[in-house]
């Protein structure tokens, strides 16, 4: 038998991340390394433990029942290596130990988010913090959370997921933009007639609830769906496309007169942003030290 004190910390890392990811062509981004050299580790991994942890093959990845149950005891492994580090990290009064947050896209630009200043705090009273910021969609964010893969996540609201705890940060305006060579171009931002709008293509964000985005100008064209807000502003520069982006974020383009809002008066509207944390689990360390920190 081999003991637990034999085994590479590393090639467990790789194991868990692969399995989190669902396949070693999904976990090449995540732990930066080539294919090859994950499947090298993992058939080392297998070697060591004499047992076969997961299939794959032209039918896709899958743990074995052998692979699932080592899954729960290298979960239950590196959760405590994570506590040995933040209880070596209090004894010298630091924050140690990783930090896994979730946030969507394209939010850097809005000075109303609290999440830069709150790593820097944060930084500050820790230099052995490890940080792993993961840009995702909302509801990658919220499986994450609720699955372990991360231990807070920041979103625009949403229909609350039962097992999450939802928590309000701050506000994010929006408005309804086009962009140079539109039809409406030349008309807005304040000259647009609303009705006019029923026969342009719309871009909506697969994410939001974007009935209630679009209460106001009823009969929009449904033209495209996209995940991410890059990809909004590219359809919207394309000069074929309306679509709502946020105002710190659309000013690049606004301020360069490319873009141009749509009836603010009439169709700026908010999102509001939540934390959002795991019910029923405590946060760790540092983890609760940023959410602290963001809730100032």
């Amino acid at each position: 038998m081999i003991k637990v004190t034999d085994f590479d910390l590393r090639l467990l890392r790789i194991f868990k991340t692969v399995s989190d990811c669902g396949g070693f062509s999904a976990a090449e981004a995540t732990l930066d390394m080539n294919l090859s050299t994950i499947s090298t580790h993992m058939a080392d991994l297998e070697a060591r433990l004499g047992i076969r942890l997961c299939e794959r093959g032209r039918k896709g990845f899958r743990l074995t029942d052998e692979g699932r149950a080592f899954y729960s005891s290298v979960q239950r492994l590196l959760d405590s290596v994570e506590v040995f580090r933040m209880d070596v990290g209090a004894l010298h009064r630091q924050i140690s130990g990783e930090l896994l947050i979730g946030i969507v896209d394209n939010t850097i630009t809005d000075k109303q988010s609290p999440v830069s200043h709150a790593i820097g705090q944060l930084k500050r009273q820790s230099r052995d913090l490890e940080i792993r910021l993961e840009v995702k969609s909302p509801s990658e964010i919220e499986d994450g959370v609720l699955h372990g893969k991360l231990h807070l996540g920041i979103v625009p609201t949403r229909i609350a997921q039962a097992g999450l705890n939802y928590e309000p940060l701050y506000r994010e305006e929006l408005q309804l933009y086009c962009g140079s060579g539109h039809p409406i171009f030349d008309l807005a931002p304040s000259d647009v007639d609303v009705e006019r709008l029923m026969d342009v293509d719309y871009v909506a964000r697969g994410y939001l609830r974007e009935a209630r985005e679009t209460t106001s100008i009823a009969n929009l064209r449904h033209a495209a769906t996209v995940f991410h807000m890059e990809a909004v502003a590219m359809l919207i520069l394309s000069g074929h496309f309306v679509g709502f982006l946020p105002s710190h974020y659309a000013w690049h383009w606004v301020s360069q007169d490319l873009m141009r809002s749509i009836r603010p008066d009439r169709l700026t509207h908010y999102a509001e942003f939540q934390l959002i944390t795991r019910k029923g689990r405590d946060l760790p360390a540092p983890a609760q030290a940023f959410a602290d920190k963001l809730r100032r």
